[in-house]
């Protein structure tokens, strides 16, 4: 399992800082509030869809500027998201029913929010692969209909079983883990059993990933089991690691850091 930063191998650190420096320059601007966004990315505790994405070209024998630039947009995207929910946190409607508020406001998180994902897809658009366009595309809008279906949930939680929960948290949580994954596959023109492979181990470790940090609210909608489960997709994950070089996965332990 992805520990912190400063645990990681030289080669993720490296790649990381790459990273940064594509964010950096992405969202390069003299307006103060743009630049309080970028440090709060840079310095989150937790990077780990981006470094899941560079493990993932990694493990497929690629790396380099374009991998980079995909593990970034990934990670403009998750914020992205993160600051919108935010906002309806702080309204009462999020997982999280303690919240303070939304980090810079309102207002402040809707607009940083629509400036990183617009930035993404700019990213996304530079790689100049369709396919990609076409993956994280109908991922986002799954995501964006999952945020929708799990407010409707917040506001009956009575009609929504744990199998419901379940199926709402792949959605909303595991399926940009899953679709970075599968986008760096494509990115580097790998078979189809190593692109099915990257996004299966994608879609085991975010719903881990999800169970594990949001076990409380799993708990509220009758998920007991929560670490049990998020253990069951760990395991799911070793043994696509396992599987993977008969897929076409060149260094599959690249991946084991996740599972």
């Amino acid at each position: 399992m992805l520990q912190h930063s400063a645990s990681h191998p030289a080669w993720l650190q490296h790649d990381m800082e790459q990273v940064n420096a594509r964010i950096r320059r992405q969202l390069n601007s003299e307006v103060v509030l743009i630049g309080q966004v970028v440090d709060f990315i840079l310095h989150a505790s937790e990077r780990v869809r981006p470094a899941l994405v560079l493990a993932a070209a990694r493990a497929l024998g690629g790396g380099g500027e374009r991998a980079c630039a995909l593990a970034a947009a990934v990670e403009l995207i998750h914020i992205s998201l993160a600051l919108h929910d935010d906002v309806t946190e702080a309204s009462g409607g999020g997982a999280d029913a303690h919240s303070a508020g939304a980090m810079f406001g309102n207002a402040g998180n809707i607009l940083l929010g629509d400036l990183l994902y617009t930035g993404a897809f700019r990213m996304i658009v530079d790689l100049q692969d369709m396919e990609v366009m076409r993956v994280l595309s109908n991922a986002t809008n799954a995501i964006a209909e999952g945020e929708v279906r799990y407010r409707v949930a917040r506001g009956e939680p009575a009609a929504c079983t744990p199998e419901d929960w379940l199926d709402i948290a792949r959605q909303r949580r595991a399926r940009l883990f899953e679709a970075g994954a599968e986008c760096m596959a494509i990115l580097l023109g790998v078979p189809p059993a190593a692109r099915q492979a990257l996004a299966g181990f994608g879609s085991h470790v975010g719903m881990a990933h999800t169970l594990e940090t949001e076990a409380e609210d799993a708990v509220r909608f009758g998920v007991d089991d929560a670490q049990a489960r998020a253990a069951d997709e760990r395991a799911a994950a070793q043994a696509v690691i396992r599987a993977a070089a008969s897929a076409g996965v060149a260094e599959p332990e690249r991946l084991a850091l996740f599972a």
